[in-house]
């Protein structure tokens, strides 16, 4: 009986690792934050300057009134208050510009990644589901055959098992999780489900085992004779596979080996 190892599919390392044009636009994001803090910071002050331009251009326009404080040739009191309440609004405007396009940047990143997360979840779907079709494959394989017959009866049998698994991965609930899980367990309990022998899919210490077909190389291995003992072992009684007359197996017919003696089998 032979078995082999039932993989789980691995993400490449590079696929949570943003691409140099989302790493970019990330650095931008942040560099953008940095600047409409300073921005806010900056309307913050010039308010507080705009307020205290405001009291003094209130108190000195009240003083004006009087006979002895009138306003000189030129003197504007609300003068700085006008240029500073200018700058305040330019710079609330600049901020107002700049955080709309630091969040239309800012969605575009999160769309990015979330759409390259919704890939990486399909292709590690796609990656399991086909882990799991090749694990039953192989093991329907075994027992049954491949369906090589005229009317390739044993691969309609095959379709409809991994039909039927379809059906038991989306209607029982102890299959909610199989993405999650490794293969080996899914496989396993899938076994159970569609009827096959109990050691269709083992473990063996953390690794998980599925019968497979033999090989087209296992098959020539098992067809070959066996082969002859070393030289100087056992070589009084020839084994009768070696041909007629004592003369050696054309499958193994050499030159002898330097120190060795004509007779000697051995390629």
């Amino acid at each position: 009986m032979t078995y082999h190892r039932i993989p789980d599919p691995r993400p490449a390392p590079e696929a949570d690792i943003d691409t140099p044009e989302m790493a970019e636009t990330a650095a931008a994001v942040e560099s953008g934050d940095e600047d409409l803090r300073m921005l806010a910071r900056l309307a913050r002050i010039g308010m507080e300057l705009a307020e205290a331009q405001g009291d003094y251009a209130k108190a000195r326009l009240a003083a004006a009134t009087g006979d002895n404080a009138a306003l000189k040739t030129g003197e504007d009191p609300t003068g700085p208050f006008n240029k500073i309440a200018q700058t305040v609004r330019r710079i609330v405007a600049l901020k107002t510009r700049n955080a709309g396009d630091l969040e239309r940047r800012r969605a575009g990143l999160v769309a990015e990644r979330a759409s390259r997360r919704a890939r990486r979840g399909e292709d590690h779907k796609r990656a399991v589901v086909e882990g799991i079709d090749d694990a039953l494959t192989d093991a329907f394989t075994e027992m049954y055959g491949d369906g090589e017959t005229e009317t390739d009866e044993g691969d309609a049998l095959c379709r409809e098992m991994l039909i039927d698994k379809e059906d038991l991965l989306s209607d029982l609930g102890e299959f909610k999780d199989y993405l999650d899980r490794p293969i080996g367990e899914t496989v396993a309990k899938l076994c159970v489900e569609l009827g096959l022998p109990a050691d269709t899919c083992v473990k063996q210490g953390d690794t998980w085992l599925v019968k497979r077909p033999p090989t087209p190389y296992r098959i020539f291995r098992d067809s070959l004779p066996p082969l002859p003992p070393p030289c100087g072992e056992g070589q009084t009684a020839k084994p009768s596979e070696w041909g007629v007359a004592g003369k050696p197996h054309a499958s193994y017919a050499a030159a002898p080996h330097s120190g060795c003696s004509a007779s000697c089998p051995s390629p």
